[in-house]
């Protein structure tokens, strides 16, 4: 059997492309998916997406670490969705090495969605490409800003990542062998049925699930602070974790048990489905402007996403950082939280 690095590309801090869905949410659906499925057929498999980096940089570098690190993979697999108001499928390649692979993947993409072909394109200037010693493409699977695209795409990530793993090996890949989640995304299900044989965790707890909390929170659309994945639980984490426990009326202690991970397994599961399908965020705007001068709970979790210390008052220093926010993101930058700021925010 061969070996394969996948990923999906952006991630909460550096988020990939807005429209009728997010990239960063559904790209990782397709991920986890090609994963499954390669790891039904027995193919040995490393998810090499990464969800700490917090500029385009550090994300780009950490992925491209990551895929380098694995010996004699057969070839990398990028996963992205693209924007412009386009529609259709392309797969890009750095040369024509990855000619059959990449038509493969392509065509098999199409005929299950039935959205055009773009066709494969040869870029040497990705940097994912360009970097990674193993031959490599990257998927390009439909457009974020085009509702048919991303109807059907949202709709259809299982299938898709099916017809990549397909693409990938020539060959039809029989549906029962798969299990139900990726290796990476497992615990997520597993904490709701497995949480009461877990450790509890609580501020100064450190380690491998203490970073895989980190990460859940991320996704399930918590800050925790400046330091990232760091495996560390230190206050911003337990902030987050109090945040929480709070929005699901739980007891709010800080400390991850049985009914936080069920919480959290929630959380996350809300935060893709709803961004999947129409960029809601897992708190639902308050319906309100969130402006200077605004507080309470709700600018207290605007607070918290932008990493600011907490009071729960929208002074100079929240609207500079809203200002901030909206300028990396594209929105219109006015220092006031209206839905818009708020979904791309949660």
């Amino acid at each position: 059997m061969a070996k394969y690095s996948i990923h999906a590309g952006h991630n909460a801090f550096v988020p990939g492309a807005q429209g009728y869905i997010k990239e960063e949410v559904v790209d990782r659906m397709i991920k986890d998916a090609t994963i499954k499925y390669l790891r039904a057929d027995g193919q040995t498999v490393y998810d090499d997406t990464d969800d700490v980096g917090k500029t385009q940089n550090e994300n780009l570098s950490a992925i491209v670490r990551n895929v380098n690190a694995h010996t004699d993979l057969t070839l990398a697999v990028s996963i992205h969705l693209n924007a412009g108001g386009g529609t259709g499928i392309e797969v890009y390649q750095y040369d024509s090495k990855t000619d059959a692979v990449a038509t493969r993947v392509l065509n098999h993409i199409c005929a299950i969605t039935g959205l055009r072909s773009r066709g494969i394109k040869k870029n040497t200037s990705l940097y994912v490409l360009r970097n990674t010693k193993p031959q490599a493409i990257l998927v390009e699977c439909g457009f974020v800003d085009t509702k048919t695209d991303a109807e059907i795409v949202s709709a259809k990530t299982d299938v898709i990542g099916k017809a990549i793993a397909e693409g990938i090996l020539n060959k039809t890949i029989i549906a029962e062998n798969a299990p139900n989640q990726s290796a990476k995304s497992a615990p997520a299900k597993q904490d709701a049925t497995s949480s009461k044989k877990s450790p509890l965790l609580q501020n100064k707890s450190t380690g491998s699930a203490v970073k895989k909390l980190q990460q859940d929170l991320i996704k399930a659309g918590y800050s925790i602070g400046k330091a990232g994945v760091d495996g560390i639980f230190g206050t911003a984490t337990e902030r987050a974790v109090r945040a929480l426990q709070s929005d699901y009326k739980i007891a709010v202690d800080g400390i991850v048990g049985p009914d936080t991970r069920a919480a959290l397994t929630k959380a996350v599961t809300r935060k893709a489905k709803s961004a999947a399908s129409s960029g809601t965020a897992v708190v639902a705007y308050p319906g309100v402007l969130l402006r200077r001068g605004s507080q309470g709970k709700d600018v207290e979790r605007v607070q918290r996403a932008l990493s600011l210390a907490v009071d729960g008052i929208f002074g100079l220093k929240t609207e500079e950082a809203v200002k901030a926010y909206q300028k990396r993101h594209g929105l219109t930058v006015d220092g006031i939280v209206g839905m818009k700021t708020w979904n791309t925010l949660f």
